[in-house]
């Protein structure tokens, strides 16, 4: 989060979050296709953790394109709230 709040940061922190939803758009699409999955869960499950995932990092991206950190930033932090749910 703290490379949000260092405008000279703000670029390398957008395109981390366009890797990783590259990343997660691709396991996303792989889980969808019906290839077998690398941890546990069964299709649907890992489809919608992924999606929700997807979801997040998009909308923390438009929230950059708006220069909006204060809004990305706090849904980072549910991103990594939600992401400690799954580890428990």
């Amino acid at each position: 989060m703290g490379k949000l709040a260092a405008p000279a940061r703000f670029d390398e922190s957008k395109a981390e979050l366009e890797k990783m939803l590259e990343i997660k758009s691709k396991l996303l699409w792989r889980a969808a296709d019906g290839m077998q999955p690398c941890c546990g869960g069964t299709f649907g499950e890992i489809s919608t953790c992924l999606e929700s995932e997807v979801q997040i990092i998009q909308e923390a991206l438009a929230a950059l394109d708006k220069q909006d950190t204060a809004k990305a930033a706090s849904l980072l932090r549910d991103y990594i709230k939600y992401l400690e749910l799954l580890e428990s």
